[in-house]
């Protein structure tokens, strides 16, 4: 009986080489691909931007603002009176694109003391108004401070009042001015509250 004997020799033993396929991208492939790529991204976009919009309507009505403090001050040296307001504007709400543009308030005042019905300034408020344009995110919070100068007569009223009538009562009148994608349209959305905050 003949045994056979068999010797395997690898390729690359025998020098051979084996040809490596590789993946030809044409012209028409990458345009499919970044078709493809690009019509996910917009889908995406478009769904966000949908959901966006649906929370639009319902969210005007639940922006709060408030005025958290009125600070009466008198320089020492200048004697110049001035009226500080903190206000504090909320978005409680998924929406975003809400942009507060503008605070606009009006104070008179009052006496603290429940049986009195003095009052200054109430035909005639002090007004002032403060440039914000800071965004208001979703579920968040922005705030500012608008300053009031009263000219010489009305701040030396102001001081006699505060100090026959202490302390006093600031009946603000305010409106916030927010921008909105409508506003070319619509015009700002306004917000007016009124709010008595003691004086301090």
């Amino acid at each position: 009986m003949a045994v056979h004997f068999t010797n395997s020799i690898s390729p690359q033993k025998a020098g051979l080489r084996i040809p490596i396929a590789r993946p030809r991208w044409s012209f028409r492939r990458v345009l499919v691909l970044v078709f493809t790529i690009l019509s996910m991204v917009s889908v995406v976009y478009i769904s966000v931007a949908s959901a966006n919009y649906l929370n639009y309507y319902p969210s005007l009505g639940s922006i709060d603002q408030q005025i958290s403090s009125v600070v009466y001050r008198r320089d020492a040296v200048s004697n110049q009176t001035s009226i500080v307001s903190h206000i504090i504007v909320d978005n409680p709400t998924d929406y975003s694109g809400f942009t507060v543009k503008l605070f606009d308030l009006k104070i008179h005042f009052s006496s603290s003391v429940s049986s009195s019905n003095t009052t200054l300034f109430t035909i005639y408020p002090l007004t002032g108004s403060q440039s914000i344009n800071k965004p208001l995110p979703p579920h968040s919070q922005m705030s500012g401070d608008v300053l009031v100068i009263p000219p010489p007569e009305q701040a030396a009223q102001l001081a006699d009042f505060n100090a026959t009538n202490y302390p006093l009562i600031a009946h603000c009148s305010l409106t916030v001015d927010v921008s909105t994608f409508l506003d070319p349209v619509t015009g700002f959305v306004l917000y007016d509250s009124e709010q008595a905050v003691q004086l301090a």
